[in-house]
């Protein structure tokens, strides 16, 4: 059954554009993985430390994947300490 995830993160705002360009190597590398259908990146509009990655896979096998990939374990790494707070994650 095809899976959705939104994730909304909030980003340091001198942090900006070091995360988006973790980012944009994420959303690249996600995109070629098997089972993901499509992986975006959003920024809010209005305030420009606010992201929403939307992601839709074809199953959950496909969303445990992606969370092993290395692609995946590294941008959190990268990323974590510039978050403002957790981020909030819903899969449909």
């Amino acid at each position: 059954m095809k899976k959705t995830i939104t994730a909304r993160l909030s980003v340091q705002k001198e942090s900006t554009e070091q995360f988006l360009i973790q980012a944009k190597k994420m959303v690249r590398e996600s995109n070629l993985e098997e089972g993901c259908i499509t992986y975006r990146l959003y920024q809010e509009i209005d305030v420009d430390t606010e992201f929403i990655f939307y992601e839709e896979y074809t199953n959950m096998n496909a969303v445990d994947a992606h969370n092993s990939s290395n692609h995946f374990k590294e941008f959190i790494s990268l990323v974590s300490s510039i978050l403002t707070s957790e981020p909030v994650i819903e899969v449909f």
